[in-house]
């Protein structure tokens, strides 16, 4: 009953309000890909970009139960319940475990995956993280069911789950590489200690493994081959981790020190703007980590589990902090072992304070932890959603892009021919997202990287960058005015005088 409450705090935290925040280019170009398929039918995977298909396909419901599958009438909400759901699963995984971390400890757990203010930001974030973080949890729990109750069928939905892991994003491999770490270490620790890693809690049945390989093999290449549509999809899986390991290791705005996450974590203040930390979840997982490696342990949970879920967590720290390239929601992968760690370690905490005052006075240091986590997810997901002082906000467009769209659709109301209005987007690098998502509404919109030959159009959006080769070719007249894409990006909006005129006689 706790965690079902914790399950339905989660959704309070990340249901509302979902359309506030512009979309990031990122979310904006998986919308754009899921509004595809969903018209057209189409998807094909790309070997070298927007990783796996499971994004799209779950979006699918969404769209279909909202507009009749028609994209212009879409919102970005739309698309963002779908991280929305994952993330309170996340939560509700947690009543598989109970017995394996310990109830209490799964409570806990639930309490701070509920407010983790990554946990909250990410899970409204309309890219594969959090479905990833999902499976890869689900995939445990799962294994955990099956390892304790022998039967095929929690196997085969670990399977499941391993196949969508890898239907949803290359990096899934880091968590796999980290399961067979601890799951390696602990047999080795198990046969010098001359046991047997999972005495009194259950053993695989190979059957049952094979089984849930095969499945997992089925579901993925499913997901790939675009449900039959494109065989050559599953190859393509496996090439493309020779795109992201060459990605890993290239020098780009991505590249950041071994430290970034955990300092990202531990402390972040960006002046004059608040602070922000989450070593409250790190030092109490900290704890758990200890308690996990102790030969006993009086949290209620299994030794063998606790000890999988620490040795899992340190290796997925520990490859995510070495792999030079980093953006921020990666974080969430190893946050999630972190915040399974950290609920041990609260109920270890209570319970080895001697005293019954000195146990009151932990709860109560927990309880304001707990409230100060939840205090930072509402700032972060209702106040800072696209201010940069946030260290979750990472090359986000800034609320001035509505602006700027609010503009371009009051001047298609006075246009004759309306939606059907020419808009030409320049900017090089094609450096305009989220700009084509917010037109997909406009029939008539042309992107350039370059300055074409002939670029006078009603209204034109241009990169500052391109400003000067922009006003040579030029032959109309134009009202110019500014608007920030990003921190320090702008965009120019030309609006070709005559509409401008019109635009300005229609408000008088």
């Amino acid at each position: 009953m706790l965690i079902l409450i914790a399950a339905a705090g989660a959704l309070a935290f990340r249901l509302p309000r979902l359309d506030q925040r512009p979309m990031h280019g990122d979310e904006a170009v998986q919308a754009v890909k899921s509004g595809i398929l969903s018209s057209e039918g189409h998807y094909c995977y790309d070997a070298n970009e927007y990783h796996g298909p499971t994004l799209y396909y779950f979006t699918l419901p969404a769209i279909w139960l909202q507009t009749g599958g028609d994209l212009s009438r879409t919102t970005d909400a739309t698309f963002r319940i779908i991280p929305v759901l994952f993330g309170v699963g996340l939560v509700l995984l947690l009543l598989l475990v109970g017995d394996g971390l310990g109830r209490p400890a799964a409570v806990c757990a639930a309490i701070l995956t509920a407010i983790s203010p990554a946990m909250v930001y990410y899970s409204r974030y309309y890219i594969q993280e959090m479905l990833l973080v999902f499976f890869t949890f689900a995939v445990i729990a799962f294994g955990w069911r099956s390892v304790r109750s022998r039967r095929i069928g929690w196997a085969l939905l670990a399977g499941a789950s391993l196949g969508l892991m890898h239907a949803t994003k290359e990096t899934c491999i880091i968590a796999l590489g980290s399961m067979a770490v601890a799951l390696i270490l602990m047999v080795a620790w198990a046969k010098r200690r001359k046991g047997k890693p999972l005495r009194g809690e259950g053993s695989l049945n190979r059957i049952h493994v094979l089984a849930a390989a095969i499945l997992a093999v089925a579901v993925s290449a499913l997901f790939f081959s675009s449900f039959l549509a494109n065989p050559y999809g599953p190859l393509d899986s496996i090439r493309s981790y020779v795109n992201y390991l060459t990605k890993a290791g290239n020098r780009s705005i991505h590249i950041h020190p071994w430290y970034y996450y955990l300092q990202m974590l531990l402390y972040t203040k960006y002046a004059p703007g608040p602070w922000w930390s989450e070593g409250f979840i790190l030092a109490l997982a900290v704890v758990g980590f200890i308690v996990a490696m102790l030969k006993k342990n009086d949290t209620g949970g299994s030794v063998w589990f606790l000890r999988f879920i620490a040795i899992y967590t340190l290796v997925m720290t520990v490859a995510y902090s070495v792999i030079p390239y980093k953006t921020p929601w990666c974080l969430t992968n190893f946050l999630q072992g972190m915040i399974l760690l950290a609920g041990v370690g609260a109920v270890a905490i209570v319970k080895r304070v001697p005293t019954l005052p000195a146990k009151v006075i932990a709860c109560i240091l927990l309880a304001a932890g707990a409230w100060q986590l939840g205090g930072q997810a509402y700032r972060g997901t209702f106040r800072f959603y696209a201010d940069q002082r946030n260290p979750y906000v990472y090359a986000h467009p800034n609320t001035d892009v509505f602006n700027l769209i609010r503009r371009v659709e009051e001047l298609a109301e006075v246009h004759p021919k309306g939606e059907d209005i020419l808009i030409k987007v320049i900017a090089p690098g094609s450096d305009y997202w989220p700009i084509p998502w917010y037109l997909r509404r406009f029939k008539n919109v042309g992107y350039w990287n370059e300055v074409p030959d002939d670029p006078d159009a009603p209204i034109i959006i241009a990169s500052t960058q391109v400003e000067p080769a922009l006003k040579e070719k030029l032959q109309d007249e134009y009202q110019v005015n500014y608007y920030g894409l990003r921190p320090k990006v702008f965009l120019l909006l030309y609006v070709r005088q005559d509409l401008w005129d019109a635009f300005l006689k229609q408000r008088q």
